[in-house]
């Protein structure tokens, strides 16, 4: 049987959490984030390469549906304003972490369970009439 180059067939499985609209995904982390690691939104943004508006809209609209603030802003000073994760924000992001450790470990699983070399070559003889 030959054997197919470059990447293995694989699953790649995304979290988010939902309400009418998106309420936590791959972009609210990310952008948490990058606010912990440069200490702004701005930051952030420019990390991912993401408007600072687009940012902002992301942000606030994460707000409003969890019903709490995920940064504390602190204007002006010597070397400007900064933004800092609130608790509840730390908090979410571990347990998104967490939740989305758990889901990809059970679709390796699972995926390794349908696709196994066996049920690859299975399903290659089905219509060899095997």
């Amino acid at each position: 049987m030959e054997r197919e180059q470059g990447v293995p067939l694989h699953c790649k499985v995304t979290v988010r959490i939902l309400k009418e609209t998106r309420a936590f995904g791959p972009g609210v982390a990310q952008l948490l984030r990058g606010i912990g690691e440069t200490g702004s939104l701005q930051g952030a943004a420019q990390q991912m390469g993401m408007s600072y508006s687009k940012a902002w809209t992301v942000m606030k609209e994460a707000e409003n549906i969890w019903g709490f603030p995920l940064t504390e802003r602190h204007v002006g000073g010597l070397h400007g304003g900064h933004s800092v994760l609130t608790a509840q924000a730390q908090i979410l992001l571990q347990r998104y972490d967490s939740l989305e450790d758990s889901v990809c470990r059970v679709a390796q699983e699972k995926f390794a369970e349908y696709f196994n070399p066996q049920e690859l070559r299975r399903l290659k003889e089905i219509g060899h009439g095997k």
